[in-house]
C-alpha cells in the first residue's frame, strides 16, 4: 500500500478511536462476513457437485473428495462465525487450530474489506486501490 494511502486511513474519521472488535459489531461487517461465507459455502458446493458428475461418468477412481475445514463449519451461521472470530481474537476459543486459522482468515477479509468501505467514503479516490473490483469476461 502507497504511503500516501496508509495517511488517508489513519486519518479516516470513521475509524478514529475504534478497535477491531468495535468494527466487528457494526452491521457492515457483519454483511461482509455474510457474503464470505456464503461465497465459500457455494465454491464448496460446486466443488462438491463436480467431484459428484466426475464419480458419476466413470472418472475419479479411488479418489476421494480432499475434507475441507470448511466441511465441519457449514452449518454454522455468519453471526456465531463472527463471535468465534472476536473469541479468536481475544484467544480464548476453544475450536481446533484449522477451524480457528479459517476463521480468523475470513474475518480478517471481512475486516479489511469493511475497513475499506470506510475510508473510500471519506476518500473517494482510493477506490480503485482499496476496493476489490469484479472483472466480467
Amino acid at each position: 500500500m502507497k504511503k500516501e494511502t496508509i495517511e488517508k486511513v489513519k486519518k479516516c474519521k470513521a475509524l478514529e478511536g475504534k478497535s477491531v472488535i468495535d468494527l466487528v459489531a457494526l452491521p457492515r461487517f457483519q454483511d461482509n462476513l455474510a457474503a464470505y461465507w456464503t461465497s465459500q459455502l457455494e465454491d464448496r458446493k460446486v466443488t462438491r457437485q463436480s467431484y459428484e458428475a466426475i464419480r458419476k461418468a466413470g472418472g475419479a477412481h479411488g479418489y476421494h473428495l480432499p475434507a475441507h475445514v470448511i466441511d465441519k463449519l457449514a452449518g454454522v451461521s455468519a453471526e456465531d462465525l463472527s463471535v468465534a472470530f472476536v473469541e479468536i481474537l481475544y484467544k480464548t476459543s476453544n475450536l481446533p487450530a484449522a477451524e480457528r486459522k479459517y476463521i480468523y482468515q475470513l474475518g480478517m477479509q471481512a475486516y479489511s474489506l469493511t475497513v475499506s468501505q470506510y475510508v473510500v467514503e471519506e476518500f473517494p479516490e482510493l477506490k480503485e486501490e482499496l476496493l476489490p473490483t469484479q472483472k466480467h469476461s
